[in-house]
């Protein structure tokens, strides 16, 4: 009984001791990844997709508020801008209203709407950069719209001037 106990002692609990120190440095490992590097990866693509325009980029200008033309605005932001700037005029789209979007006049914005995404469609582009102003609700149908499509970034306006706030999906 004793050598057992000896046996169990003197060999098998330093092998347990450094097979679960085997064990633990991947395991701590893969751990660290999922949750720091996962993390890291996403804000790296982020700021990349940001950064690369696309290879047939399209504008798309979402004026919804009636007496606010934000297309000027954004035309002046494109104008200056020196990778907006480049995209050609035949792949700048806009959809806009002059009265106040009510739910009766959905049915309207909707098929226009898709009027634009199959002219996008149409010319071939993969990235949206789009400046919109209007309610929510129009703004959920754009965003269903091209979701299935190309990545889309956002355009926000703070301060005076236009903010790249990215995709409007990250990867998957």
């Amino acid at each position: 009984m004793m050598s057992l106990l000896d046996f169990i002692r003197n060999t098998l609990d330093p092998i347990s001791i450094v097979v679960g120190l085997v064990t633990a440095i991947p395991i701590f490992w893969t751990w660290w990844q999922v949750v720091f590097g996962e993390r890291r990866r996403l804000r790296r693509w982020h700021r990349e997709a940001r950064e690369h325009m696309g290879l047939r980029p399209a504008i798309l200008i979402v004026d919804l508020l009636p007496g606010k033309n934000i297309t000027a605005q954004a035309q002046h932001f494109i104008a200056q801008h020196e990778a907006l700037k480049t995209i050609p005029q035949d792949r700048h789209f806009s959809l806009g209203r002059d009265q106040p979007l009510t739910p009766d006049a959905m049915p309207d914005f909707l098929t226009a709407l898709r009027d634009v995404a199959a002219r996008i469609s149409h010319a071939g582009c993969d990235t949206i950069h789009c400046f919109y102003a209007g309610p929510v609700a129009a703004a959920a149908c754009v965003g269903a719209e091209f979701a299935n499509g190309g990545r889309m970034h956002l355009y926000q306006h703070q301060n005076g001037a236009y903010l790249d706030f990215g995709p409007l999906r990250p990867p998957r």
